[in-house]
């Protein structure tokens, strides 16, 4: 479907859907979407100074066109670089789409789910089917779901009762740790993700010189720790150098294999291409960039200061101002009920790149789970949202089939 919806688009090209949206009213099915936050998922969490991956016109849902509503937005200016999008413009898109699409009384924001857990089917309503091979008609359980949680303004708790469930959380709730001594001891200066960093870099410009921009001749505090080697860990690279701070960077590879940025276009992102390079020169294009290719942290100690080894086995210790750990997240699934091995690979945990939960190609059921689950975007492998359109076509549509089944019967 992404390539009628998106044609060319593996090319870098940015093109006119092939498709047509039209609204059904008949096919509507009762549903209710559950989240922590407002419509927008983790879009609304993240760094809205930062650029998305993906051109501006992959992120629109179907109805209303991401640069139209821009437009709109901005009397007429569009601010992007090469088509791109800013990630806050992306979370109010999703916002105001679901407002201006009329969907905001399908959700139920400000909410977390504790438990999703199959009932008993011998006790579920008997649904009459019809073998399309034999043309026999049987009895068949219809499996039902029950959903828990609680309401994060007041406590109070919820229950639903459902036929279908679609898991559609993302892959971002519990960040990746390293499992290091010191670690999780300092959460004031040791960080997981960006936006927190992003407040710690601040504070470090204003406890020191105040906001000064351009590249320093001095180093004005101890350097920041970045560990990664990603897009997130880039990201990071790239705040520290708007804001003119010391950077000390530590990946396990080396820079020829670290960072996803060699598979960008360079005229697209040109951001990811000069960290990349200056992973590679070792900070020799930076004065106040260090990079320590294939080197692990092994510690860090409440006096700031974090012992790394290297490829040799030398061990070094750095005096540091702030620590971000930057080497992915998972999903947090613990809702599910334990012993449900999802994933493609079934003795692992799920991972959204690694091991994504196994999907029926064409209806997104969840293969190895009770009737009834589905699985949506980044935790079936679809890790860009141009991808998520598709999986949410094979579901409804195989929910309204499943639905006008039981009404004929």
């Amino acid at each position: 479907m992404d390539t009628l919806n998106h044609p060319c688009a593996d090319l870098g090209l940015e093109l006119p859907s092939l498709l047509e949206w039209h609204h059904h009213p008949e096919c509507q099915v009762d549903h209710i979407v559950i989240g922590k936050g407002p419509p927008g998922g983790s879009w609304q969490a993240m760094d809205g100074n930062v650029l998305t991956i993906s051109l501006g016109s992959w992120m629109e849902l179907p109805g209303i066109e991401f640069r139209a509503w821009e437009a709109a937005e901005n009397a007429g200016v569009i601010s992007y670089r090469d088509s791109r999008a800013s990630v806050s413009s992306v979370a109010r898109y999703y916002y105001d789409y679901v407002h201006k699409q009329s969907l905001a009384r399908f959700f139920q924001s400000g909410c977390v789910v504790t438990s999703v857990r199959p009932l008993d089917t011998s006790r579920s309503q008997n649904t009459e089917t019809i073998d399309p091979e034999t043309g026999v008609q049987y009895s068949e359980p219809q499996a039902l779901w029950q959903v828990e949680g609680f309401d994060l303004s007041d406590s109070i708790p919820f229950c639903y009762i459902c036929r279908k469930v679609v898991l559609a959380t993302g892959s971002t709730d519990v960040p990746n740790r390293l499992g290091i001594p010191g670690e999780l001891a300092n959460p004031t200066w040791v960080l997981h993700d960006l936006r927190s960093l992003e407040a710690a870099f601040d504070r470090l410009v204003d406890g020191e010189e105040g906001g000064r921009e351009g590249v320093p001749t001095e180093p004005c505090c101890d350097p920041v720790l970045i560990v990664g080697a990603g897009l997130s860990a880039a990201d990071a690279v790239i705040a520290a150098r708007f804001r003119s701070l010391p950077i000390l960077h530590v990946f396990r590879k080396t820079a020829a294999l670290g960072t996803g940025s060699t598979q960008l276009p360079e005229n697209m992102y040109p951001e990811y291409h000069k960290v990349h390079q200056m992973m590679g020169d070792g900070g020799a294009s930076y004065p106040c960039y260090r990079a320590l290719a294939e080197h692990t942290v092994l510690e860090i100690s409440s006096d700031h200061k974090v012992r790394v080894i290297g490829p040799d086995n030398t061990v070094s210790v750095h005096r540091v101002s702030v620590v971000a750990i930057l080497i992915g997240s998972r999903p947090d699934l613990n809702f599910l009920p334990p012993g449900l091995s999802l994933g493609v690979k079934p003795s692992e945990p799920v991972d959204c790149r690694s091991n994504p939960i196994a999907v029926d190609p064409y209806t997104h059921r969840v293969v190895k789970a009770p009737p009834g689950m589905y699985a949506l975007g980044p935790l079936a492998g679809d890790n860009f949202v141009r991808f998520l359109q598709g999986g949410a076509v094979a579901i409804t549509s195989h929910i309204n089939k499943e639905l006008r089944h039981y009404t004929v019967l």
